[in-house]
């Protein structure tokens, strides 16, 4: 018992569950199944699922109730069981038939535990999971710097979290409903369809908006160095924002870091695309297409097979070979160069009929 309070007060303050802590959260509700008061919450607890919800609870139960007695009474004496056994053995195998046939009803994603967000329920937190927000901007103040399409994300987080709650609380109220009636007055793929939303919200949806929140203000973190970063986008939050790019770079360092911890090759990528988005990196790649560009066109008007062979068919041919020729080599290689020389010949001799 000592060991899973040790494990799972950590865990208090948390948003979510580790391995380990959700391990020691399930050998709690183990060592509670004996205690009487405590039923209903362990009950309660495996029907639904969400352990980190109810952390402080299991703590509290697990301090002032002696497990022990409850244990040792759930030991079988030797010989011929009392009616009072038989009738508790065929309500603990009932409950566990009821438990195994609910379960199907709230299956469970499992989100990335590797590392916890940065940024979650719009409250900044550092790795240990405390909250860092009285030094740190509130998410909604970092939608500036952040990418169009996660700025629409953003916004829906609240109506995600409502209707993560909503579905929730819908899926747990129809299944004490069928308990309570002791018959089926909605589906299991009522319960389910509810259920399964509510955990994909809170276990997939939520933390994939969170963790590109914190990718994102990392890369933002490497464009303002100085040294390293992107010259144009310091210019940018020198001209638009009332804070110089250093104290920004303090207040978001902790993304990057969490970023980097999460994806250790994520500096390098960074900086990578911050080289192909240099003014003169991208006047050279924009040539480059627009060059392409043009040998296609020339292409495609060779290769046409709508156009009648005429004079001045052949006469638009010589000249679209000849500027490959001598300005597209680079492009269009001496095999395709003679293929396009027999859509010339075979134009001519089209023509000559």
């Amino acid at each position: 018992m000592n060991n899973i309070i040790q494990t799972l007060t950590p865990a208090l303050s948390a948003r979510m569950l580790t391995t380990e802590q959700r391990e020691a959260f399930e050998q709690g509700l183990t060592l509670l199944e004996g205690t009487t008061k405590a039923q209903a919450f362990v009950r309660d607890s495996r029907k639904f699922k969400d352990y980190h919800r109810r952390v402080r609870q299991l703590l509290t139960y697990l301090q002032t109730i002696d497990t022990t007695d409850a244990q040792l009474k759930k030991k079988r004496r030797v010989g011929r069981p009392t009616k009072e056994e038989q009738a508790e053995y065929a309500e603990l195998k009932k409950r566990q038939a009821l438990q195994e046939a609910k379960d199907s009803l709230f299956p469970e994603i499992k989100p990335d535990l590797t590392l916890q967000p940065l940024t979650y329920n719009g409250i900044v937190a550092n790795p240990n999971g405390e909250s860092i927000a009285s030094t740190m901007p509130h998410l909604m103040q970092l939608r500036p710097f952040l990418s169009a399409p996660l700025q629409e994300q953003i916004i829906t987080l609240r109506d995600l979290r409502n209707e993560m709650a909503s579905k929730a609380e819908q899926a747990k109220t129809m299944a004490e409903a069928n308990e309570k009636a002791n018959k089926t007055i909605y589906t299991e793929e009522e319960i389910a369809e509810l259920a399964t939303r509510a955990v994909k919200i809170e276990s997939d949806i939520l933390p994939s908006i969170y963790m590109a929140v914190d990718r994102e203000m990392g890369e933002v973190y490497l464009r303002l160095s100085q040294r390293t970063g992107d010259p144009e986008y310091i210019k940018y939050v020198e001209k638009n924002f009332n804070i110089a790019p250093q104290d920004l770079r303090t207040q978001f360092k902790p993304f990057y870091e969490k970023a980097q911890q999460r994806d250790p090759l994520f500096a390098q990528t960074i900086a990578d695309k911050i080289a192909a988005d240099r003014p003169e990196v991208k006047a050279t790649r924009d040539a480059a297409a627009k060059h392409k560009a043009e040998a296609d066109a020339l292409i495609k008007y060779i290769c046409r097979k709508d156009k009648p062979s005429t004079k001045a068919r052949i006469k638009g041919l010589r000249e679209r070979i000849d500027l490959l020729r001598n300005e597209y080599s680079d492009i269009v290689t001496e095999d395709e160069l003679a293929g396009y020389e027999g859509i010339l010949t075979r134009t001519i001799e089209e023509e000559s009929k």
